[in-house]
């Protein structure tokens, strides 16, 4: 720092250049420069700074070497609010300051340190005023760190040594001053007010056996010195009583820094209670094997306070029940010290104190002497009379509540150590466990033998057939099975006094009770017990009843009874009972085997006498049940012929009325014809001709309804768009529906094709609109719309359709509308709203069956009054309908190319006649057969035939499409043209063709069948 001082350039500096300094100023930077101790300057009202070597050490880039010469306020600026106020009164003359480990943080290497400086600021003297500051300094950070780190880990190691399990005691100098004693120490040794004190102050009673000097020793020699279960005689306070107890502890030497004795570390064990872990051993040894020989509950609660007393060396120890509620015990038996008395019976424990509260809290009772607990002061006398002046109770809990009670009891004071107090637990809850696996298993025992004892009783009574047999069964095993002398079943008389003994088991040397008896002899408690369904017990009538009721038992040999009753719709029925010709005392478990199997009893007879019944009653249910099945039948043969007949009649009804019709205009126009022909006016035959063809087209619509309402109507399926066909139809609805009906078409862009026969679509359409047209006889709106449906699985549940993609035709209209009940019918066959004779009620059943037939389904949404939807649903198709453009033309009528013969099989001539005329109009040759036999037979020859016509339905034992599929086996590809009035579906392929064939539906018009051969010849 010399040289940069001396190279500054001090010219430009407010201080000026250094020979022209003062005098004060440049003797102290000579003094700073020389010394290795850092020291900084601050000169002037400005406070410049000037620094050694020593001190730039301590800075950072950020202020060294920048710093020198600078301004102190701006280079630690940081620091300023912490240190300002000091230099600045240094600097004033009024005080100089001495600060030590102080953290002053500064800005080095890029961040705010946590700095710690031991510093003076002294003022500098110049010619009697002062000049600047001296700052002496030293950065103490790394001490000041270390210091808090070694205070940290002496904390650290004090918690440490608080939470040993063992005690601790830290004794300085060589009087050994009490530094430190953990939470154990002041346990053991009641020493919590000995830190500060020498340890022969505080712990005077241990004079005089060595320990003061053997901590005098190794505090001279640092010998750590080693005590394993030395006995210590002890005070724990100046005026208690000498404990004497065995402790292993260690003293170690505590070493300072320099190597000296500090002082001396105790670290140890109270290990007294190893001397009681034998005895505690052989009692708990002892106890397992007196548990393992004793097979009575109370026996080993005996045999455990017994056990206890023993190796306590109390007066008495015992083992009872208590009430809380009652706040008593009940001691079946106790152990007692020679010359002690036993308390065994039954307890108040308000008799001897106020502790009983404690033990209904679940908490142990412990009381070193009875004058001085507060709980037991009052009743002393009497716990002194009994022996208890010191008592322990341990209080036994099951499920949350006290059950029993371990006690100790000792005739003088005693102090109960927690040794004890451990022991005397552990033989409660041992006891406790035994106790209770103990009746656990005895009550076992008897579950399993009761079981065993029922089941046989099951199997025994399951083949009787009959009450008694039951009975006599049920009495012999059970009087067996409890070694009673008599066990009995009766029978009370209507006035439920009198009884009957029916059947009894009598034990070898005991007299049969069975007779007839008064229920009243036998005294008021059975009178009273038995009517009100209770069972009578009597362990010994002597003894209970009064003399001339238990002469009537003596009277049949009977000392000791139970009975059981059977109260039946509110009256005493039956009775059941067990009895002995001495006196008994009848336990818990044969009154419980008594009623048991009483119920089983009398239930097993009920369902004998049930069975009974049953087998009575089958007997002629078969042939009941058959007499009003006949009967059933028959009304509903007689139900469905007349629904089938009223059906007919509707049918027939509406049938006969249009074919009358029908008929009467093509049989008229015909008559009408051969009268104008006759008389010559052949003008007006064009006009008979026209009528007598509406009426025939009139008969084959009509036909074609009933073809499509049995789905049997042959169909010519094709990829369709019905955009395009209902687009086709709209002026024709509008004309056939009339201006007062708004018809809207409502289509839908990208409409999916569907595979289905355009022209029965066509007539189902026209069909929903002229009933929607009936629908609205003022007038309405008629919707049309389309759409395409994506069905799910719970959607297409719900049309009944199988899961997939549909194409949508609704007609919608704003009409009358439909009931619920109309709805439910509108799909029947023959159903129709109309009066008799305008409508079979065929229409809605052959657009259902049209659309079913389709694949699809058609549903009606219809509310009264607002209008109704008829929606057809008919399968997505793959393949696109065919444009416009590529419809084709009919082809105009021509001549057959040269040769072509066309086989003709149908078994009516007429049929035959017209179709060959047709054919040799349009320059065919014709091949007539008029079976199907027949015309294979042509088709298997040499014949040339480029055309196969046939009739569906055909004699012989060959339809028409049998003979097709021979004719394509003996001629592959053969154009073939079905003619058919009726089809059925089996024959046609389930309602659609095979590819190179068509079909042509009778009743047809010559044009139109000249058309479909020329379209078969053409393909």
């Amino acid at each position: 720092m010399g040289r940069r001082i001396r190279d500054y350039d001090w010219a430009a500096h407010p201080l000026g250049i250094p020979s022209g300094w003062p005098q004060a100023l440049r003797t102290v930077v000579g003094l700073m420069l020389s010394t290795q101790h850092p020291a900084l300057i601050f000169w002037g009202p400005d406070l410049h700074c000037l620094y050694n070597d020593a001190f730039a050490l301590a800075l950072g880039p950020e202020k060294h070497p920048a710093m020198l010469g600078g301004e102190a306020r701006t280079f630690w600026a940081e620091v300023w609010p912490l240190v300002g106020k000091n230099i600045e009164d240094a600097a004033s003359g009024r005080q100089a300051t001495y600060s030590e480990n102080q953290k002053v943080p500064i800005y080095r290497h890029g961040r705010l340190d946590d700095v710690y400086w031991t510093y003076s600021y002294s003022p500098i003297d110049d010619d009697g005023r002062v000049g600047g500051v001296l700052v002496l300094c030293t950065e103490t950070t790394a001490q000041v760190l270390h210091e808090r780190r070694r205070d940290a880990e002496h904390a650290r190691q004090r918690r440490l040594f608080e939470q040993a399990p063992g005690f601790i005691i830290i004794m300085r100098g060589p009087d050994h001053v009490v530094e430190f004693v953990n939470d154990a120490h002041r346990i053991v040794f009641n020493s919590g007010d000995w830190v500060g004190r020498t340890i022969r102050e505080a712990f005077p009673s241990i004079e005089g056996q060595g320990y003061f000097e053997i901590l005098d020793r190794v505090h001279a020699t640092g010998e750590t010195y080693e005590a394993n279960a030395a006995r210590v005689s002890f005070r724990r306070s100046p005026h208690a009583p000498v404990e004497t107890r065995a402790l292993t502890f260690i003293y170690a030497p505590l070493y300072e820094e320099d190597g000296t004795i500090g002082g001396v570390f105790c670290e140890g064990f109270d290990v007294t209670v190893g001397r009681h872990s034998e005895l505690r051993h052989a009692a708990l040894s002892e106890l397992a094997d007196r548990f393992r020989d004793i097979e009575e509950p109370d026996a080993i609660a005996y045999a455990a306070a017994e056990i206890l007393g023993r190796t306590l060396e109390v007066s008495r120890a015992g083992y009872g029940t208590i009430d809380p509620v009652a706040e008593t015990i009940s001691i079946e038996r106790d152990w007692n010290a020679p010359g002690i008395g036993s308390i065994a019976g039954l307890l108040h424990f308000r008799d001897y104190g106020s502790y009983i509260e404690d033990l209904k809290a679940g908490e142990t009772v412990v009381v070193s002497d009875a004058d001085q607990d507060p709980r037991t002061a009052g009743t002393a006398a009497s716990l002194k009379a009994i022996s208890a002046q010191a008592f322990v109770n341990m209080p036994v809990t099951e499920q949350g509540g006290v059950v029993a009670l371990l006690f100790l009891n000792h005739a003088a004071p005693r102090r109960w150590s927690s040794d004890e107090l451990a022991l005397i637990r552990e033989f409660a809850e041992r006891t406790r466990i035994a106790v209770e696996r103990r009746r656990a298993e005895v009550e076992l025992r008897a579950n399993a033998e009761r079981l065993a004892f029922l089941d046989v009783l099951g199997r025994e009574t399951a083949r009787a057939t009959d009450a008694d047999a039951i009975m006599a069964i049920t009495t012999h095993l059970l009087g067996e099975h409890l070694g009673v002398s008599n066990c009995a079943y009766a029978d009370m008389d209507e006035d439920e006094d009198g009884f009957t003994i029916r059947g009894d088991w009598s034990a070898p040397g005991s007299p049969s009770i069975v007779g007839h008896y008064s229920l009243a002899d036998f005294g008021v408690l059975a009178v009273r017990n038995l009517g009100a369904g209770a069972p009578l017990i009597v362990n010994d009538n002597l003894a209970e009843l009064a003399p001339e009721e238990a002469a009537t038992f003596q009277g049949i040999g009977i000392a000791a009874t139970i009975c059981m009753p059977l109260i039946k719709d509110g009256r005493l029925t039956a009775l059941m009972a067990i009895h002995d010709r001495v006196p008994r005392k009848w336990s818990p478990r044969e009154l419980a085997m008594l009623r048991e199997v009483t119920e089983r009893s009398w239930a097993h007879i009920e369902r004998v006498r049930a069975e009974a019944e049953l087998r009575a009653l089958n007997e002629t249910l078969e042939q009941r049940v058959r007499e009003r099945t006949e009967q059933l039948l028959e009304a509903e043969d007689a139900l469905r012929q007349s629904h089938k007949m009223e059906a007919v009649g509707q049918l027939t009804g509406g049938l006969a009325h249009d074919f009358n019709n029908l008929l009467t205009g093509i049989g008229g126009s015909l008559e009408m014809m051969r009268m104008r022909i006759a008389q010559g006016r052949l003008t007006d035959v064009e006009r008979y001709s026209v009528a007598a063809q509406g009426a025939v087209q009139r008969a084959a619509a009509l036909t074609h309804r009933l073809l499509a309402f049995s789905r049997r109507q042959t169909l010519d399926p094709k990829a369709t768009n019905v955009d395009r066909l209902v687009g086709e139809m709209e002026e024709l609805i509008r004309r056939t529906v009339g201006p007062q009906i708004d018809v809207e078409v409502v289509g839908t862009r990208g409409l999916w094709s569907t595979l289905v026969d355009p022209n029965q679509l066509e007539n189902a359409l026209l069909n929903l609109c002229i009933n929607a047209r009936d629908a609205m006889p003022d007038g309405g709106r008629l919707t049309i719309a389309t759409a395409n449906c994506a069905l799910d699985e719970r959607s297409a549940r719900e049309q009944d359709l199988p899961a997939g993609d549909y194409v949508s035709l609704a007609v919608t209209d704003t009409g009358t509308g439909m009931a619920p009940e109309v709805i439910a019918k509108a799909f029947d066959p023959f159903f129709t709203t109309k009066p008799l004779g305008e409508g079979t009620g065929l229409g809605l059943s052959m657009i259902y069956g049209f659309a079913r037939q389709s694949g699809g389904q058609v549903r009606i949404q219809s509310d009264v009054g607002q209008g109704t939807t008829m929606c057809l649903y008919l399968p997505r198709h793959d393949a696109q309908a065919p444009a416009e453009s590529e419809e084709t033309a009919d082809p105009a009528p021509g001549l057959a190319a040269d040769g072509e013969v066309v086989l003709v099989i149908d078994d009516e001539p007429t049929v035959r006649m017209l179709v060959g005329e047709v054919l040799a109009d349009a320059g065919f040759s014709a091949i007539e057969a008029s079976d199907g036999p027949s015309g294979l037979r042509v088709l298997q020859s040499n014949a040339r035939i480029d055309l196969l016509i046939t009739d569906v339905g055909l004699p012989g034992g060959l339809n028409g499409r049998q003979v097709a599929d021979a004719a394509r086996a003996a001629r592959p590809g053969l154009k073939i043209l079905f003619i058919t009035g009726y089809a059925e579906n089996a024959v046609i392929g389930n309602g659609h063709l095979d590819p190179g064939m068509s079909i042509v539906t009778k009743p047809f018009q010559m044009d139109v069948l000249a058309r479909k051969i020329r379209e078969a010849i053409e393909g």
